[in-house]
């Protein structure tokens, strides 16, 4: 494949859309890692940082898997069934969680370093407002964009009921071709050893009731194909000699 073959085959705005997610991620990097160095030693203020890179890249991290169960999920008559499946698993919860610990330390850090605005007191806007639109609301807005990149592939993986069904319908009807076809073997295999029992060489008689009863002795081979277990005896063993030839 050529580079331009490749670069038609990609997703460009599943691309796009994961960019601007990951890259607002990156935006609520530094204010997550300020709330947990709040909690740190001044000398150990760089463990917030590492914090804030494990929150922000498991919330990352749980909406691909969330996606990823999502396109997993087949399609269901039951729209309650479909969306526990979809979105009641650990997946979502890991996803809420780190969506939390990282609204609330957007919403401190908009709280601390907030400055008021002349819209507030002109139209007499609570300062309550100005925290959660410039602060929380940024996690909030990275759970919307977790939302929207579980869809992207939402209704390709809702697969029709009716293929479903067909796909069901052919496989039992291989299978039972395979039964027959088992049974059709085992019926010429049937055929053909009483063709074999009943030919009027002797030999071939002794060596198809050997190949089909190899547990039984030659004298009962013998009673079997009305002959001499001597006779019986000498054909095996020529039949033995010209396979080790």
């Amino acid at each position: 494949m050529n580079m331009i073959d490749w670069l038609r085959s990609r997703n460009w705005s599943n691309i796009v859309l994961w960019s601007i997610y990951l890259a607002l991620l990156g935006v609520l990097l530094p204010h997550t890692a300020w709330a947990f160095a709040q909690f740190e030693p001044v000398q150990w203020t760089w463990l917030g940082w590492i914090a804030a890179i494990a929150f922000e890249g498991a919330i990352a991290a749980f909406t691909w898997k969330l996606k990823q169960n999502i396109e997993r999920t087949p399609r269901h008559k039951s729209h309650w069934l479909r969306f526990r499946r979809r979105y009641l698993n650990i997946y979502s919860l890991g996803l809420l969680v780190a969506i939390g610990v990282s609204s609330l330390a957007n919403w401190a850090h908009s709280v601390e370093f907030g400055q008021t605005f002349a819209v507030f007191g002109t139209y007499s806007i609570h300062p309550l407002a100005y925290t959660i639109a410039f602060g929380a609301i940024l996690p909030a807005c990275s759970l919307l964009f977790a939302r929207i990149l579980a869809d992207i592939q939402d209704n390709e993986a809702e697969v029709n009921t009716d293929l479903l069904e067909a796909r069901q319908t052919i496989r039992e009807l291989r299978t039972e071709l395979t039964t027959t076809r088992q049974q059709l073997t085992r019926t010429e295999d049937a055929a053909r050893f009483m063709l074999e029992l009943q030919a009027e060489d002797k030999a071939r008689r002794i060596l198809a009731a050997a190949h089909q009863w190899p547990q039984l002795s030659q004298a009962i081979l013998a009673q079997i194909v009305n002959v001499s277990p001597g006779y019986v005896s000498q054909v095996l063993k020529s039949s033995d000699e010209e396979a080790e030839s």
